[in-house]
């Protein structure tokens, strides 16, 4: 029965995957974060549009003075809303960036243990076949041995072999 490829270094490697892995959706959920705050931005910037297109249909149409006054107000609302939203999205980013970072450092870890899990694959495949080379030079040798066990005499007193 031939043994199985056995790393030694197994749960170290299942440890260091789920590290990497974690660090994975922990960097798409802030990925995730930064999109929906441009999403929350772009909106906030299209509110404002659209304000400034009510805002000069109200002149147009002759509102009352009061609820004029209203549109200033709303813009300068939307105005801090982005840039609330762009100083968290800047913290995002750099969240990002350093995650980034934290992912490059164990994808490293991951990708030494690996290499040597590989390089070990490398050395037990090799050992394996270099027995089962042996074994077949061992039957080689004991049939050609077993073969010259059974010299025989042809009718004239000539050896040969069976």
């Amino acid at each position: 029965m031939q043994k199985k490829f056995n790393f030694r270094l197994e749960s170290l490697l299942k440890l260091r995957r789920f590290n990497e892995d974690k660090v994975k959706r922990e960097l798409a959920d802030i990925v995730s974060e930064v999109q929906e705050v441009k999403n929350n931005i772009d909106m906030l910037k299209a509110d404002i549009a659209e304000a400034y297109i009510s805002y000069d249909a109200a002149v147009e149409s002759g509102v009352d003075g009061e609820s004029i006054k209203f549109f200033p107000r709303f813009i300068q609302t939307k105005k801090e809303d982005i840039k609330n939203k762009e100083n968290l999205l800047h913290a995002l980013e750099r969240r990002v960036q350093s995650k980034r970072e934290e992912m490059s450092k164990v994808r490293g870890e991951v990708k030494v243990v690996e290499n040597l899990r590989e390089k070990e694959h490398t050395k037990f495949k090799k050992e394996k076949e270099k027995k089962y080379q042996q074994e077949l030079e061992e039957i080689i040798q004991m049939r050609a041995k077993h073969s010259s066990n059974f010299v025989g005499h042809n009718k004239k007193g000539r050896e040969y072999e069976a």
